[in-house]
């Protein structure tokens, strides 16, 4: 839908922030749940009585969900309005957190992961209408990077505070709370957002049944291919190492406590959160697009080998290595400018819902297969009741990283074309 002629005279100064700080709120809210496995793997082994393969199972559910519902995430939006989707999509995270702390079963709690990632798909796109309804055009890339960065403050504190929390009240008990949380958050979510400013005007879009129609000129391009390809290299490391199994690598590889391991995989975090506007910045300002992204390519491959095969890396050395390895995943932020530059208005919404499932689709591939890559490595050795795997294992699962690096290059040299910043086809107004 399209607003025009909004007026905000008659609105407190203050509600458009509060409503893009809600939303924003919502976004950090689902990387708390979806990186938080990643500080409970051994709990839910011993818990659960299993080993890694069905641990990355149960965690990737969460992406089996994310993945799809992305393509039907907008067309819910314009039927229902922000506010009741948001409310709605907050609840959803909330019950699967709920069924996952409350269950002993595998099943129930993959269900739960499902649920969790079924309401987390509405997060990003949420905040961006809200931001594009109540603020001018001229602050959307701004609010925006700021809307981006609460991703980054959400994964943080899905690792050090909840891996503190986990430690002084288990798992159960801590899912719990924040649960609780997420109930709260759709209450202020319900009572505080507005759709839109009042006195505005709606104008529905020209053609109420084009879904199928955008979706086959979004997927006609060779161009949205190659640049999902490389926002699926470019993200797929950090869900594989940030948002599961880099925590017990890192406690496996320095023996440190699971807290320790947590904050050294902030700075993964901190990296995207700096590098997603840096690199932005760097690219508008060159009038590039591919150059930052082939150096991001590059400081993945560069990375990821510094991480797992380099052995002599000091514990605080490994702090500076891992904050380059966030930089690089920044890339997939850039993606989206290449979505839009390459695609008319009319249909880049769908595009980038599009991209958007091409950067969590490595979160439905990677995770289980470094699963089964730990599992066949196993030697069968149990430590308090749990799997034991050790520091070779977990190198073989993650030796991806490097490889998505590498495709990510080769993508961006022999297959992307340079938009120059500018749009690279007309818009059509029949």
């Amino acid at each position: 839908m399209i607003y025009k002629n909004s007026t905000m005279t008659s609105v407190p100064r203050y509600l458009p922030y509060l409503i893009c700080i809600l939303a924003s709120t919502f976004y950090l809210y689902e990387f708390v749940l979806q990186v938080s496995p990643s500080v409970m793997t051994t709990q839910l082994m011993r818990d659960f009585g299993i080993g890694a393969a069905k641990v990355s199972v149960i965690s990737a559910f969460y992406y089996f969900s994310y993945t799809p519902m992305q393509l039907a995430a907008g067309l819910l939006y314009d039927r229902f309005g922000p506010r009741r989707v948001l409310t709605a999509a907050i609840l959803v995270c909330s019950a699967g957190a709920f069924f996952f702390c409350t269950t002993d079963s595998v099943a129930m709690a993959s269900t739960g992961r499902f649920l969790m990632g079924m309401g987390s798909a509405f997060s990003f796109i949420g905040a961006l209408m809200l931001v594009s309804r109540w603020f001018p055009p001229y602050y959307f890339a701004l609010i925006a990077g700021i809307v981006q960065l609460m991703s980054s403050i959400g994964a943080i504190c899905g690792q050090i505070p909840i891996a503190a929390a986990v430690e002084d009240f288990g798992w159960r008990s801590t899912l719990k709370w924040v649960a609780i949380f997420g109930v709260g958050l759709a209450i202020l979510m319900s009572l505080v957002v507005k759709d839109h400013p009042p006195g505005a005007v709606i104008t529905p879009p020209r053609h109420q049944n084009g879904e199928l129609s955008r979706l086959k000129a979004v997927l006609g391009k060779a161009q949205t291919w190659f640049i999902g390809i490389y926002a699926f290299s470019a993200w797929g490391p950090i869900v594989l190492f940030a948002a599961l199994w880099g925590i017990p690598y890192l406690v496996a590889k320095y023996h440190v406590s699971t807290t320790e391991a947590s904050a050294a995989c902030a700075m993964i975090w901190l990296g995207i959160g700096l590098g997603s506007p840096i690199f932005g910045w760097l690219s508008d300002f060159f009038q590039n697009r591919r150059v930052p992204l082939m150096v991001c390519s590059v400081l993945t491959i560069i990375s990821g080998i510094l991480v797992l095969y380099v052995p002599h890396i000091s514990y605080k050395t490994m702090y500076a290595v891992l904050f380059l390895f966030g930089l690089a995943a920044s890339s997939q932020a850039m993606s989206f400018a290449l979505v839009k530059d390459n695609h008319s208005s009319h249909v880049t919404g769908t595009a980038i819902g599009f991209n958007n499932l091409a950067v969590v689709l490595g979160g439905a591939v990677f995770q289980p297969l470094a699963g089964v890559i730990l599992h066949k490595h196993w030697e069968g050795q149990y430590l308090h009741g749990v799997p034991l795997y050790h520091l070779g294992d977990y190198i073989a699962a993650m030796s991806l990283i490097p490889f998505c690096g590498v495709l990510g290059l080769i993508i961006c040299i022999f297959f992307i074309k340079e938009t120059h910043c500018r749009r690279c086809v007309e818009d059509s107004h029949s």
